[in-house]
């Protein structure tokens, strides 16, 4: 009762808070104008002590992962916040930063011309854009599709005979394969794509539904062909030429609100599931595919993780744990329900498990903040500070909901719309917003690449000011990444103490986030 009252303490508050942010930050693309992103090259460390730094702040419209460089200086500035570097103390190592390649982002991006979607495409994945390195793409439908479907919907074939995920290059859903192929095929990076399922099809469910929350039959031979589907899903899209990193075992598994489809599980039930069927299935078949636990909001960490973790027969199939956000509007009150020391426990637990952000998004608080709201600052923010915080609890990644929207927020079948990075006005032709939000992820997404390893950072202030929030990680290449959050009201003098190079002296303006680049 007392976790209910604080997330609706808390919802009026993320409602007020966006009110108050009602200036629209976004912006525009057209055909003729769409911003990039300067990129850096490793030609400018030519000199060691330079340091390239990118900055995003609110009030300076040209200040949007704006580019600029400076020096390392002998002596700190007179700033009351200091920020120091210690790169030989390392943590975890990142798998990367992405988004959901969803039906209702096909569908949308769809409608743009072959030259726009190029355009907003790049703006994720090239070297001018934020160069995602992680995808997430559901199995089958999910309530951002046009409607419910399955991959196979004769009932009782447990051999799976009738499978076929030709659905996924149908127009009418949006074709989500073509929309997978181009990105692949487009981005400056690798992609690790993960799968996750919203519900097998209705005839492997006790109600013969896939809404209202329903569990799985309890036959055998209804568990082994569930966990049949994932191979074959596995195996259509290796024969399609897409290869899958991961996959977890069910989208929200303690449930949803019961408006769309989800297969609900108690964390004995996935325990069994993965144990019993599941795991011993990938393990002859897609070997490689990382299996995540959980794919479910933070506050039910600790029971889920014991209950499978400490399983030997489950966990050995086990490489990760994913983790939503969106019962966890209390980041804005986690002195009381504290999401980021659950997420530290798994890792000082499990310490071979890594555990992954897998979904969240803005505009989720059904009557009170729901749906998009086009250039809002504080959006943006609060991404900024849900990233930053599950790093520094040991995520070593975060994926955002749908690439992309309309402006309404969807389409969604179940009209559970929410808000995006980008939106694309579907009834003016040829143009999408790029959010608050788009520019904040990237801070995080373009700089700190796969294989990065986070380091040690302290942030301290006065008693009269607050410590500058912050993480650092090093990369594959030997280079220090330090991304800095500034969510007050006001600028701040501040500097960043780099043992054996010196002080970056920082003038920081108010809402901003800055990203600092620089040679070990």
């Amino acid at each position: 009762q007392t976790k209910a009252i604080m997330r609706v303490f808390v919802a009026l508050f993320l409602a007020l808070s966006s009110t108050a942010e009602a200036a629209d930050y976004s912006t525009k693309c057209t055909a003729e104008e769409c911003d990039t992103v300067t990129p850096y090259s490793p030609s400018e460390f030519t000199d060691s002590n330079v340091v390239i730094s990118y900055t995003t702040s609110r009030d300076d419209p040209s200040s949007r992962l704006a580019k600029s460089s400076t020096t390392f200086s002998p002596s700190p500035n007179g700033g009351w916040q200091k920020i120091k570097v210690d790169s030989t103390t390392t943590y975890q190592t990142v798998v990367g930063f992405g988004g959901a390649l969803t039906d209702a982002a096909a569908i949308t991006i769809g409608t743009l011309t072959e030259d726009m979607q190029h355009k907003l495409l790049n703006s994720y994945y090239s070297e001018e854009g934020l160069e995602y390195t992680l995808g997430r793409v559901p199995i089958a439908s999910c309530d951002f599709s046009t409607g419910v479907y399955s991959y196979d919907e004769t009932p009782e074939d447990y051999d799976l005979s009738d499978f076929s995920i030709d659905v996924d290059s149908s127009p009418t859903t949006g074709n989500k394969l073509g929309l997978i192929k181009t990105v692949l095929g487009l981005s400056a990076n690798p992609i690790s794509l993960f799968a996750s399922p919203w519900a097998p099809p209705a005839w492997m469910t006790k109600t013969n539904s896939t809404v209202g929350n329903p569990s799985l039959r309890d036959e055998p031979e209804v568990k082994q062909s569930w966990a049949l589907y994932f191979s074959k899903f596995f195996e259509a899209y290796r024969n399609a030429g897409i290869e899958f990193w991961g996959v977890t075992v069910q989208n929200e598994p303690a449930g949803n609100t019961g408006a769309w489809q989800d297969l609900k599980m108690t964390p004995e039930e996935q325990r069994d599931f993965v144990k019993d069927y599941l795991g011993p299935q990938l393990e002859q078949t897609d070997p490689d595919v990382h299996i995540m636990m959980h794919d479910d909001q933070r506050v039910h960490l600790p029971k889920w993780t014991s209950t499978i973790l400490d399983d030997p027969d489950a966990s050995k199939y086990i490489s990760g744990v994913g983790v939503h956000w969106y019962s966890e509007v209390e980041d804005y009150v986690d002195w009381a329900t504290k999401p980021f020391d659950k997420m530290k426990d798994v890792n000082s637990k499990y310490p071979d498990k890594f555990v992954l952000a897998t979904e969240a998004c803005n505009g989720f608080i059904p009557y009170i903040d729901q749906g998009p709201k086009l250039g809002d600052w504080n959006r943006g923010e609060r991404y900024a500070y849900d990233i930053l915080n599950d790093l520094n609890a040991f995520a070593v990644g975060w994926t955002d909901w749908n690439i992309a929207l309309d402006l309404s927020g969807g389409p969604n079948w179940a009209k559970n719309v929410v808000d995006a990075p980008i939106l694309i006005d579907t009834e003016a032709g040829d143009v999408f917003y790029k959010n608050p939000m788009y520019y904040y992820l990237g801070h995080f997404s373009k700089f700190i690449k796969p294989g990065s390893v986070r380091i040690a950072v302290e942030s301290t202030a006065n008693i009269i000011s607050a410590p500058m929030e912050t993480t650092a990680f090093l990369t594959p290449v030997g280079e220090v990444i330090v991304v800095v959050l500034n969510r007050d009201i006001a600028g701040h003098e501040y500097n960043i103490e780099v043992e054996g190079r010196g002080f970056i002296n920082v003038e920081v303006p108010k809402h901003s986030i800055q990203t600092f680049i620089f040679q070990k």
